[in-house]
């Protein structure tokens, strides 16, 4: 393994692993570079959102749209964004908008703000989403469960489709990072009974990245650039909800996650269009070792059903 060690969750698919960024991923390389270019973060008060939003500073990005539902977080966020802008001496404008993504109307009202500013949006991050509720799905009833198919679904297909129709971006390239998770392919009990005992989050997010799947495969790669990732396992609000410490697990640091979404958006990640990777697999060997077989194996790395190619018994 890396010197950087196992995450809790261990993977094999790279022999080298990360805990937190490294060269390759660095957002302030210059080959990796977001100027010039403007960049929507859902969810990017806190956590794993604003670790990502950091990230896009450092690769200085020229405008940081950030989303959140309450204004006070996302007020303490803005400023603080404004401090490490200056800090790293990036001229970047940072933009707190408050909205619900599982909201229509907030999503309508949002793009259509920035289109008043004349702000067309290069690389859009779906962050957001509703978080894991230990119960099974009948005991969370479905009312419940359908509301977070509001948030993990429709809302960063229709963030997705309304980044995609922009006025005025038809002939700029543009690229779409969707934060997904482990709990898509390790739902079941002999793999992560934490993730069995919380399914109607692995159930929601496996849908949403699907939904993003079948649009990586109706647009081209150089039209817009669409990638999916396991961001890790990072200490975040969610985990001090349910009564976690930082000390449960040795949890990733959020700088991976924020790096790595960079790196995603680049045309670096190209060769992985409509796919989904973890955070944590080190991209050089993702890259040398899954190149080809990338563009041979129209299953690798997608939500599918496990055991079947097209008709056929997989072997």
């Amino acid at each position: 393994m890396g010197d950087q060690g196992l995450s809790p969750f261990a993977t094999n698919v790279t022999s080298k692993l990360h805990r937190t960024s490294y060269p390759s991923i660095d957002a302030s390389r210059p080959e990796l570079s977001q100027a010039g270019k403007a960049v929507l973060i859902t969810g990017g008060t806190t956590g794993i959102g604003f670790a990502i939003t950091k990230a896009f500073i450092t690769a200085s990005a020229s405008t940081v749209i950030i989303t959140g539902r309450r204004q006070e977080v996302l007020d303490k966020a803005v400023s603080s964004l404004k401090d490490i802008a200056a800090t790293l001496n990036k001229d970047a404008q940072i933009i707190g908008e408050r909205g619900d993504v599982a909201k229509p109307d907030d999503t309508n009202a949002l793009w259509a703000s920035l289109a008043e500013r004349g702000i067309i949006v290069d690389v859009l991050v779906l962050n957001a989403a509703r978080f894991a509720v230990p119960k099974p799905l009948f005991e969370l009833g479905v009312d419940f469960v359908w509301e977070s198919f509001e948030v993990n679904v429709r809302g960063p297909l229709h963030f997705a489709e309304r980044f995609y129709k922009q006025a005025g971006s038809e002939n700029r390239p543009k690229s779409l990072v969707n934060i997904s998770t482990q709990s898509i392919h390790e739902s079941k009990r002999e793999y992560v009974p934490m993730a069995a005992d919380r399914p109607e989050y692995g159930l929601t997010k496996a849908s949403g990245t699907l939904a993003i799947q079948y649009v990586a495969q109706e647009v081209p790669a150089d039209k817009m650039q669409v990638v999916s990732f396991h961001p890790g396992m990072v200490f975040t609000e969610p985990w001090v909800v349910l009564g976690a410490t930082p000390d449960l697990f040795t949890f990733d640091d959020p700088a991976l996650a924020g790096n790595y979404a960079v790196w995603a958006a680049s045309t670096e990640a190209r060769f992985l269009h409509g796919r989904f990777t973890w955070a944590a697999w080190d991209v050089d060997e993702v890259r040398e070792r899954y190149e080809r077989r990338l563009e041979t194996d129209p299953d690798f790395l997608r939500v599918g059903v496990c055991g079947l190619k097209g008709p056929d018994v997989a072997y």
